[in-house]
């Protein structure tokens, strides 16, 4: 995927609740932007740190700018939490993720009887796939760590996609890793030990766990690779 407005770089300054921030543009003006992530950004977010923004103004918008992408000593981080269903709707448009059936038909935003909405099923030779896809923008010592905050319904969606696994469905936990220094995947037992548990029961009860990384050259970012997970 590409965004294709021009990216504007920028300092970040400081955030505000969840969805604002503060930045400093060349110029030395000092604009709001709106942050597409309601996680910590942990380790993403450090003050007077490069980041790249775009010009998005639209009917309804409280900011004229969004923040896309952060430069840390590994490299370019997006911390757009809506780039990775961007990336995994257009994979599987050209014929699937790796190590997962092929699919026949697709479609995203799908609820369940459980009460939730997930990304994406899947139709398939072998029936109905589930996915549900999760962003990791923390890195700590080349591991990429989920989540950077306690997620109940994070922990949800691990219950239903369980349960469709009982009914006799596919279900996956679809990680996409937005940055290019880590080597390996563990839940983060440190934030939400809670949710470690409940990835560690749905894995065991049947549900799959795909981790991609991407890499990104802004304002380009593709889906590069797989990565190996540990849940102990």
């Amino acid at each position: 995927m590409r965004f294709t407005s021009p990216l504007i770089p920028a300092r970040f300054l400081e955030r505000h609740k969840r969805f604002l921030a503060l930045v400093e543009l060349a110029d030395g003006r000092q604009v709001w932007v709106h942050v597409p992530n309601s996680g910590a950004l942990t380790g993403c977010a450090p003050v007077g740190g490069d980041i790249l923004i775009t010009l998005d103004r639209r009917p309804g918008r409280k900011t004229d700018y969004t923040w896309r992408f952060t430069r840390l000593p590994g490299g370019w981080t997006c911390i757009d939490t809506l780039a990775p269903n961007r990336l995994v709707a257009e994979a599987l448009a050209a014929g699937g993720l790796p190590g997962l059936p092929r699919p026949l038909r697709v479609r995203a935003e799908v609820s369940v009887p459980q009460g939730s909405r997930l990304d994406f099923v899947q139709d398939t030779e072998a029936g109905l796939l589930f996915l549900e896809v999760k962003s990791i923008t923390w890195v700590e010592d080349g591991v990429a760590l989920f989540p950077d905050g306690v997620t109940s319904r994070g922990r949800r969606h691990l219950e239903h996609l369980a349960a469709l696994v009982g009914q006799g469905h596919q279900a996956w936990n679809v990680f996409v890793v937005q940055r290019q220094d880590a080597r390996l995947m563990r839940p983060a037992v440190q934030v939400d030990p809670a949710y470690a548990r409940e990835l560690a029961a749905a894995h065991a009860r049947g549900v799959g766990i795909l981790v991609l990384q991407e890499k990104i050259d802004p304002p380009e970012i593709t889906l590069a690779s797989t990565l190996p997970f540990d849940l102990t």
